[in-house]
């Protein structure tokens, strides 16, 4: 009997021991890990801002014809994707054929612009005229990582390039000043 009072107290004095560590288990998050979610959200907060703007610009790194698979390094940074409202501004380098690289430079207005958020990945699609041809650009932008990813679909091919989305771009053209 003095045992099963034992066993009675002990296991009751485990109830309310562990009631107690249930209770401590939701400890306050550590600064550490708040610093941490902290620029997790102003990280996020950012691309969303750019995309929102639809003012900003895209900056390859790399590029790829989707077809062929020639992944190529991109290093000159006057080499871009540019949207500002309604304008959109490409000069990307291009490889629709194999072994010919070339630059489209297109200064044109983006039709159906459409930019949705899906568990932390903006997908933004719109088209625009090239002449008499309609381009379809697509872009993924992580506001996890930042990965940005644009694809160029156009009656020549398909080009992927992977780079960076900066803000605050505004796309304009140059006045040549005549001096008489």
């Amino acid at each position: 009997m003095a045992r099963m009072l034992l066993l009675a107290t002990m296991l009751a004095a485990s109830l309310v021991a562990h009631a107690q560590v249930g209770e401590t288990d939701q400890k306050p998050m550590s600064k550490a890990k708040a610093e941490r979610q902290a620029r997790r959200d102003a990280y996020a907060a950012e691309i969303d801002g750019i995309v929102r703007s639809r003012n900003y610009i895209f900056r390859p790194i790399t590029m790829q014809n989707v077809v062929t698979g020639n992944t190529r390094s991109v290093f000159a940074y006057y080499l871009y994707a540019a949207v500002e409202g309604d304008k959109v501004v490409l000069h990307l380098p291009v490889e629709f054929t194999s072994y010919l690289i070339d630059t489209v430079n297109i200064d044109s207005y983006t039709e159906g612009y459409v930019a949705d958020l899906e568990s932390g990945n903006w997908r933004i699609t719109f088209s625009l005229m090239n002449g008499a041809e309609r381009w379809f650009v697509e872009i993924f932008a992580s506001n996890i990582t930042g990965q940005t990813r644009l694809a160029l679909v156009t009656p020549q091919g398909v080009m992927r390039y992977l780079g960076t989305l900066e803000s605050g771009v505004v796309v304009r053209r140059k006045e040549r000043r005549v001096e008489r």
